[in-house]
């Protein structure tokens, strides 16, 4: 087993003499050989190298022209290696090109460290240790730093696409060592980072993509793996979904461009995705272009790795050595034993030309743009052009000192593909919801309609106008509500849900924005602000009783009244009845007369109980003692049934006046009788929760305490809960729903000021690239004006009227409590009225009896003689007659008639 290699060995040192003896034919000051090591697989490579150096040899006024030997590895033996590159140093090679990283040792950068030959590198490879680094003192490689190139990957995700969770999928160790400062965006949160290695599901890669999607819910991949590999894994994607519309892949590969990806892209890949590669130099457009490409034009019109950069290690090293000899005559040849004692003087300083040197300084010019090398030989300098490589659309240059910028393209020497971009074609999102009036709901007549068009309201005009403006289609998803957390699981539910699994896109209704919510997904700017205040019952005023004068007694006490006023007149009657002193003679001229009247009758008396009860008095009194002690008693009562009235009369008429007990959350909370409370989980009962405010804590402690529980599932059933307890219950909730619903419900009303501020946001999934277009339309939708007309759509236009009930002070009464008081006065006025016309007619027939007269001439005599207001004195006689002796005799019983009436009265 072993001859093989050794028959090899012996074969390439023949070769190896020949080759020399060539090279020793010609003037040995002016040629430099050197050597390089190629696996059988990489002809590209080779071709590339030699291309190199054969522009390098045909440029005008050199004084140099190099030579190569080329040695081919079968297998990765590291005995085989150190034998080729000893072999190489002994045909007295300046410098050692490779091999590239499939190499499993470093044999080469030590052999030629120990013999100060150059050694130039032109694949990526793993950082090398402190050291490592002083073996390989002489060794340069023009290949991307993979630290820089790490962090070249960092700032394109963290900075340019601002992706902050995602799934790293990795094939090898370099390609693990190209993501590592990916892994530190999260700090390996796994919640935000998830690392796997394409060698865990070797067997199988559908296990990988139906983890990423039902596992992780992932939109957002990061991929690093070999050219040859990506087709596959692509292609089993798709039925994953893993390539659709909202998805987002970053290939880090820098050779993905030559994976053939184009040649399977079709209508299933709608994806965004996304790639890098190193920047070539942009032709320059006054070159005459070749008619006919040859397979190296081709190779290098590629843009495949390799090749290029071994093209501009060859630059690099043919520059620096022509440099270096020209300075330093006459020439040393180097060393041509691998093990001898002194290096060659020159190669140190050719490895420390190839670092310094400029890439202005070159010539022929670099393929790759930015070409810097570090101390360590390491190249720390290059640009890298972010490209679409499905459709080969460059986007972005990335270099190291200017970050990302967008890519400038000329369209003279950029020639379109021709290759449709699916990515770009128009989207539909999906936006979830709830039912919440007035953000979202059903039309009254849904039944005529399909799909999102049975749908109205705040949420849904907003999204109609935003789809509009960003030109994209639409379709809702309906949840049960915003999304509460639940500390013992975990999980969120709701709105939030749907948002964090990718579900949908876009998340609407009466949702908050908060910190809790804002770690797991992000939020627009704000559409809408607002503020927490209290909804509460508002109990209508008591109707208006027009005989509300008699309400300060009750029934009984008025009867009890009536029947003492009853009584104490007829007591009154009879006792003055009992008095000596109250009997008088009926004419006081008369000093004996033969009989005695008492004033005291039924009338009088009635008459002085009521002018006492009304404080009127009356215009006669009673005489004797025991009349004086009865008429004060029932004075005594008569204040005191005055003064209670009037009392309970101001104190009964104020009370029903519709006044809140309640003010402000201070009010709720000083009180014990109302209980109140907020939607369970939501942000209101998140906001008292986590305050630090003395009174907002006092209220939260409270509402937890309350039994039956304060707290409701919903909006809705808080309002319902307001209404039905009637002034009982009070619910704290957002002013924007608050008020939609004071609108349309005459017996809710709003307490005190607003607390906090709060805003309501559209939530897309954590990192979503269309949230800064979202944000750009809202806030347009809010300069023109829309956001409020909408609003007020939503808001103020509805079909419900209340009573507005006017909030009055105690002291001022309607005309409505008082209406009795005149009810009694029109009634007494319209009783003495009509008394009074009996009594004109009874005198009326009386006259014309007396008179002799007809009914008639004494009613119109009578009645002309009362509508004379300004004749003060009356005739005893009005009406005409021709018999004077009639009308004497008429009078003479006139008058003895009036006498007896007045007699009588006064009895």
């Amino acid at each position: 087993m072993r001859l093989c290699p050794v028959v090899i060995y012996a074969l390439v040192i023949i070769i190896g003499f020949l080759e020399a003896s060539i090279a020793l034919g010609g003037d040995a000051r002016n040629e430099i050989t050197v050597g390089a090591i190629f696996y059988e697989n990489e002809k590209d490579i080779e071709l590339s190298f030699d291309q190199a150096f054969r522009e390098v040899n045909n440029l005008k006024f050199s004084e140099l022209r190099f030579v190569t030997i080329k040695r081919f590895m079968p297998t990765n033996d590291s005995f085989l290696l150190q034998q080729i590159a000893c072999e190489l140093i002994s045909n007295g090679v300046a410098a050692i090109f490779g091999p590239s990283s499939k190499a499993a040792s470093d044999i080469v950068a030590q052999i030629a460290n120990a013999t100060g030959i150059p050694h130039i590198e032109y694949d990526l490879k793993l950082e090398a240790t402190r050291q490592e680094h002083l073996n390989h003192q002489m060794s340069v490689n023009v290949a991307p730093s993979l630290s820089v190139l790490s962090r070249a990957y960092f700032e394109i995700i963290k900075t340019n696409y601002e992706w902050r969770t995602f799934t790293l999928i990795y094939e090898t160790p370099e390609g693990l060592a190209r993501l590592q400062d990916l892994m530190n965006i999260q700090a390996l949160n796994s919640d935000y980072v998830k690392l796997r290695s394409l060698a865990d599901y070797a067997d199988d890669y559908r296990v990988l993509w139906k983890e990423t999607d039902e596992t992780f819910h992932e939109q957002r991949l990061i991929l690093d793996c070999e050219p040859k590999t990506l087709k596959e894994l692509l292609k089993v994607s798709i039925d994953f979904k893993l390539q659709g519309p909202f998805r987002n892949w970053f290939l880090t590969h820098l050779d993905t461009h030559s994976s053939g990806l184009r040649d399977i892209y079709n209508e299933d890949f709608k994806a965004n995705i996304t790639a890098v590669r190193m920047k070539v130099v942009d032709a320059n457009p006054f070159e005459r272009k070749k008619t006919r490409l040859t397979n190296v034009d081709q190779i290098l019109g590629n843009q495949t790795m390799l090749p290029i950069l071994i093209y501009d290690a060859v630059v690099l090293f043919a520059t620096s050595a022509r440099n270096v000899i020209a300075a330093m005559q006459p020439f040393h040849p180097p060393n041509r034993h691998c093990g001898s004692p002194s290096p060659w003087m020159l190669g140190p300083f050719i490895v420390n030309e190839m670092k310094t040197i400029s890439e202005d300084d070159v010539e022929p010019h670099f393929k790759t743009e930015n070409m810097k090398l570090n101390e360590n030989g390491q190249r720390t300098h290059f640009n890298l052009e972010i490209y679409k490589p499905t459709v080969n659309e460059p986007m972005m240059v990335w270099t190291p000192d200017s970050g990302i910028k967008k890519r400038r393209i000329n369209l003279e020497l950029e020639s379109s593909s021709g290759t449709q971009d699916f990515s770009v074609q128009r989207k539909v999102y999906t936006v979830v919801t709830h039912y919440e009036e007035p953000y979202f709901m059903m039309k009254e007549d849904h039944e005529n309609f399909r799909g999102k068009e049975k749908y109205e309201g705040y949420a849904v005009d907003l999204i109609i106008k935003l789809s509009e403006m960003l030109e994209f289609d639409y379709e809702f998803m309906i949840v049960d509500g915003n999304g509460k957390y639940n500390p013992e699981t975990k999980q969120w539910d709701g709105i939030i849900r749907k948002l964090i699994d990718h579900h949908a896109q876009i998340g609407v209704c009466d949702l908050t924005i908060t910190q809790m919510r804002r770690s797991v997904v992000d939020f627009t700017v704000p559409f809408m602000q607002l503020g927490i205040s209290i909804l509460h019952y508002k109990s209508p005023p008591a109707p208006e009783n027009q005989f509300a004068f008699l309400q300060p007694f009750a029934l009984e006490v008025w009867i009890y009244m009536i029947f003492a006023q009853l009584i104490m007149t007829l007591a009154f009657v009879f006792i003055a009845r009992l008095s000596y002193r109250e009997w008088l003679p009926p004419n006081p001229a008369i000093q004996d007369p033969d009989e005695l009247e008492n004033i005291w009758n039924v009338n009088n008396s009635t008459w002085l109980m009521v002018g006492s009860i009304m404080q009127q008095g009356c215009d006669i009194l009673p005489r004797g003692p025991h009349m004086r002690i009865l008429t004060g008693m029932w004075w005594f009562f008569a204040l005191m049934m005055l003064s209670t009235y009037t009392a309970n009369l101001a104190a009964f008429l104020t009370s029903n006046k519709w006044q809140s007990s309640i003010k402000s959350l201070q009010d709720l909370i000083e009180q014990d009788k109302v209980h109140y409370g907020s939607m369970r989980g939501g942000s209101t009962s998140l906001f008292f929760s986590e305050s630090n405010d003395t009174d907002y804590q006092r209220a939260w402690n409270q509402m937890k305490d309350f039994n039956p529980s304060a707290f409701t599932s919903t909006n809705k059933e808080g309002v319902a809960r307001v209404r039905k307890e009637k002034g009982e219950y009070a619910f704290l909730m957002e002013t924007t729903s608050l008020t939609y619903n004071v609108e349309r419900n005459c017996d809710l009303t709003q307490i005190g000021e607003q607390i906090g501020e709060k805003h309501y946001g559209l939530a897309v999934p954590l990192g979503s690239d269309y949230r800064t277009n979202l944000s750009v339309s809202i806030l347009q939708l809010s300069e023109r004006g829309e956001l409020q007309k909408m609003k007020n759509k939503w808001w103020k236009n509805h079909n419900v009227t209340c009573d507005s009930y006017r909030e009055v002070d105690g002291d001022e009464l309607s005309i409505i409590e008082l209406g009795g008081v005149f009810l009694v006065l029109a009634g007494g006025v319209l009783t003495g009225v009509i008394l009074g016309i009996f009594e004109f007619l009874w005198n009326v027939q009386n006259v014309a009896v007396e008179e002799r007269v007809t009914p008639w001439q004494a009613f119109k005599a009578e009645l002309i003689f009362a509508l004379k207001f300004w004749v003060r004195r009356k005739p005893m006689r009005i009406s005409s007659s021709s018999d004077k002796s009639s009308s004497r005799r008429s009078s003479g019983s006139r008058r003895s008639s009036k006498e007896k009436s007045r007699s009588k009265t006064v009895s």
